[in-house]
């Protein structure tokens, strides 16, 4: 997604665009709503109108009161947790192009943040690694709810189900400590995207897009009081183009609506608020992007485009394979029209607040979701067309592979002659009934005790995620061509016709794993308790969840199934198939598992507080399990499953928060140490097809990490600095590969930052943004070292007339060609060149807005 919305619409060239600093910023004041929310909450969050120019003080902040993945009482100075709070214009300020973008502003976090807007990040934390995909230990939630259960279903990853948008007050952010306890599914950190709720009038409508790339987008918002006890906020977008790949035909299109009614009571004793969403948006996703990189022996020292094919700005997507076909399982022939990820969600939910008197308030948020959607979309990978382990000389289908010709396109029925060919598949996930219903109900009593005050929650989290899906992943040809790659029909060496489009196999590219169809449900029923204790200086909190979780449903594989005849514009071919094996994996169990968390903080002044906190949360492995051996024929766990269904992250931290002025201004300063340990047992079926050694899918591996989280803000006069970063030092402690004992996690740099400065005039408002990483090992056994790399954002706001905004930006403003996380090499072309294989950050893109 979008941070600061962009004009730049048609020939007047309005490359003024968008300031991030909109009209109408957001603080969060200590209203009793917000006070209010407890375990998983749902904040008031207020709308509290500042003027152009209008900076924040950044040592007042730190009172703002932490509502995510705590008790709701304190703010973020007397909390004993690592939190962040991130405003909306502070987001839009440096265009965050993907929720990932939006989380590289969260120290302790490790987004690999170059999917693209579709979403299917990877979503790290504290230097603990993402060994299977999507976000294991991180949850996303929207209002104090998360998105999905689990953060890595696959084909269903918790990025896919939220956009960032002008609904949006702020993002918090809670690492380690207590997310253990008031989340489910999340021991590593809670990210929450709070929405604004009416209190003051007033609104923003905003038009922007790209320059030098089609993407035209509409944002509004209002908010208003109807009565002094009724009050409303909606707000939305729509968007349409080629995305930021500046794609020939519309691969991103699509809109959100949210809206949110707040009722309070009388006397002010609590309030009930009623949420609506809808969501239907298809954007592009992005899987590898290869380079060329420059090898100093084991290290990879720099990075250049292949021939054919630009990473920064190069895509699979295609005027010549916007549709494919597929076999479905009902053994009919359908066409899937590529659509990236395409979520489509319906969402109803309330929030209810009650002051009961004598101390006593109750609250419950309540959700329900419709949710499908599907995940269509060419992947990959990198093939030398002649030469060792190249195309032609290789067995397909049977038959030895002689010539490739071009199957559309100007060159159709030509010989292809490029020295590279894309071989990964085309996939077609539908992901037919993702949906959930999640409650949270607590009870939260306050009492004097010992001379001190006692705050005692308890409550109960319920919910219940369905997993619905089919795959489909074709075996696929093509040219490796940056725009309009056109598919590639094979001949054997003695003229057959071997694929047809471009397919070579139907459901076949993975094996007979992923000829997959899964119909399941988990329910996750956790009951929690948490005791704090307030006098002075001194908070102590401990809090307690118990969490049961029950899997139940099916799952089946592959068979080899018919070979279908298809025919294209160069004649006809023969193609094999699998379909789903009569073999039904039965899923039927529960497990369940106890956390924790232990904290204190003690204020020494109004300036100076320092905090402790030991946590042990634990998280479900899920559908991610099933068909790799986990299951007894009744659906039981067997020796296998009962050792591997349950991973722990146990975490210790020490931070200090220090906040005062200086230079005429304020500033706020927090330093987190922490060290983390986990033990994972999981399965990664994509490894099955990875080059030795990389390609065991059975993960179980042991990791330590310890490090230092650092965040401060400045504000002097109209000058503002943001500056985060992260140092992580992880390693491989155990793990039934010896050879992984000892090695660095790989996609891990050892630190990450962000440098944020801007100054705001009031006419005009100009910032940047420089933000990167230190060097990666491409995978856990440490093959090769990435270098690191650093890209610049910026923008400039010029506001002409009273409630008028014109503004520019861009992301990646030096065009640097760089990656974020691990990669592998293949074709080595040389002892001092091999081609890439990861996913890039795109290119310079810039936008203009006016609002």
């Amino acid at each position: 997604m979008r941070g600061p919305l962009a004009i730049a619409g048609s020939a007047s060239a309005l490359a003024i665009a968008l300031a991030t600093t909109p009209v109408v910023a957001q603080t969060v004041p200590n209203d009793p709503a917000a006070k209010a929310s407890t375990a998983q909450p749902v904040p008031t969050g207020a709308d509290t109108q500042a003027q152009p120019g209008d900076i924040p003080d950044a040592a007042r902040q730190t009172e703002d009161i932490v509502v995510t993945a705590s008790s709701g009482e304190r703010s973020r100075f007397r909390s004993s947790i690592s939190v962040s709070q991130i405003s909306q214009e502070a987001i839009q300020n440096f265009t965050p192009r993907s929720e990932a973008e939006v989380l590289r502003n969260i120290p302790g976090l490790q987004p690999s943040d170059t999917a693209g807007p579709g979403g299917n990040a990877n979503i790290g934390v504290r230097g603990i690694p993402v060994s299977t995909g999507g976000s294991e230990y991180v949850a996303l939630q929207e209002d104090g709810l998360p998105t999905v259960l689990f953060g890595d279903i696959n084909f269903g990853n918790n990025d896919y189900w939220l956009r960032f948008d002008q609904n949006v007050q702020r993002v918090e952010a809670v690492r380690g400590g207590s997310a253990s306890t008031f989340a489910s599914q999340a021991p590593g950190a809670v990210v929450n995207y709070i929405s604004k709720t009416g209190e003051t009038e007033g609104g923003q409508i905003a038009y922007s897009n790209g320059i030098g790339y089609r993407e035209h987008r509409i944002d509004f918002d209002y908010g208003a009081p109807v009565s002094d006890t009724l009050r409303f906020h909606v707000g939305g977008y729509a968007r349409k183009g080629g995305g930021l790949t500046n794609e020939n035909f519309n691969i991103l299109k699509g809109y959100q609506i949210k809206a949110n009614v707040t009722k309070d009571f009388a006397d002010n004793r609590g309030f009930v608020r009623l949420f609506f969403k809808r969501l239907d948006e298809q954007a592009p996703t992005n899987t590898t992007t290869p380079s060329l990189a420059t090898l100093d022996g084991n290290r990879i020292t720099d990075f250049a485009p292949l021939p054919t094919f630009d990473e920064r700005d190069g895509s699979s997507y295609t005027i010549y394979n916007r549709a494919y076909r597929y076999l479905d399982y009902d053994g009919q022939q359908r066409d899937a029209e590529v659509q990236g990820i395409h979520p489509r969600v319906t969402g109803l939910g309330s929030q209810f607040h009650y002051d009961l008197g004598s101390g006593l308030t109750i609250d419950d948020t309540i959700r329900y979701q419709w949710i499908k959607g599907n995940f269509t979309t060419q992947f990959i990978n990198v093939l030398p067309r002649t030469g060792t382990g190249g195309l032609i000389g290789s067995t397909v289908n049977g038959q030895v592979v002689g010539t490739a010709r071009y199957a559309a396109g100007p060159n159709q029925g030509q010989i292809y002659t490029g020295a590279y060919v894309n071989n990964n598949p085309n996939i077609n996930t539908l992901m037919k009934n993702m949906d959930n219903f999640a409650n949270n109900l607590a009870l939260t009593g306050k009492f004097d005790v010992g001379g001190g005050r006692a705050t005692i929650t308890g409550g109960w989290f319920h919910m219940r995620q369905n997993i619905v899906q089919d795959w489909h992943v074709n075996r696929q040809f093509s040219e490796l061509n940056g725009e309009n790659a056109a598919p590639l029909d094979l001949f054997s060496t003695t003229g057959t016709q071997l694929t047809a489009a471009g397919q070579a196999g139907f459901n076949d590219n993975w094996g007979t794993c992923c000829a997959r169809r899964v119909d399941l449900t988990y329910t996750d029923n956790a009951p929690f308790l948490n005791v704090g204790w307030e006098t002075g200086g001194l908070n102590l909190d401990a809090s307690v969840r118990y969490d049961k979780v029950h899997g139940e449903g099916t799952a089946q594989g592959g068979v080899a199934g018919p070979t279908a005849t298809v025919t294209d514009a160069l004649g006809s071919a023969r193609i094999p198939s699998l379909v789903l094996s009569n073999t039904v994996e039965r899923v039927n169990y529960s497990d369940d598992y106890v956390s924790w968390s232990i904290g204190a903080l003690y204020a020494f002044s109004r300036e100076t507080s320092l905090f402790a906190r030991a946590s042990r949360g634990g998280r479900f492995n899920a559908d991610r399990r099933v068909l790799s051996g986990n299951f007894n024929a009744d659906g039981s766990l067997n020796t296998q499953g009962q050792a591997t269904s349950v991973n722990f992250l146990n975490q210790q931290e020490i931070g200090l928060k220090q906040r005062g002025g200086m230079f005429g201004g304020s500033y706020s300063v927090e330093v987190t140490g922490f060290r983390s340990t986990l033990t994972e047992n999981n399965y990664d079926f994509t490894r099955i097809n990875n080059p030795a050694p990389n390609n065991d899918p059975n993960i179980s591996n042991s990791y330590r990490s310890y490090g230092v989280e650092f965040t401060s803000r400045l504000t002097a006069g109209n000058f503002h600095l943001a500056v985060d970063a992260t140092y992580s030092k992880s390693k491989i402690t155990d793990s039934v590969t010896a050879a992984l004992v000892g090695k660095k996690p790989g996609g891990l740099p050892d630190f990450l930052f962000v440098v944020s400065p801007s100054y705001d005039a009031g006419i005009a408002a100009f910032g940047v943004s420089v933000n990167g990483q230190t060097s990666t090992k491409s995978d856990d056994f440490n093959l090769y070292t990435i270098k690191g790399s650093t890209f610049v954002n910026g923008f400039l706001t010029i506001r002409p007339f009273d409630k008028l905004e014109l503004g520019l930006n861009a992301n990646n403003l030096f065009n640097k060609l760089g990656f974020r996380g691990g990669g592998g090499l293949f074709p080595i072309l040389s002892s001092t060149q091999a081609v890439f294989n990861n996913t890039a950050l795109y290119g310079r893109t810039v936008t203009g807005s006016i609002r």
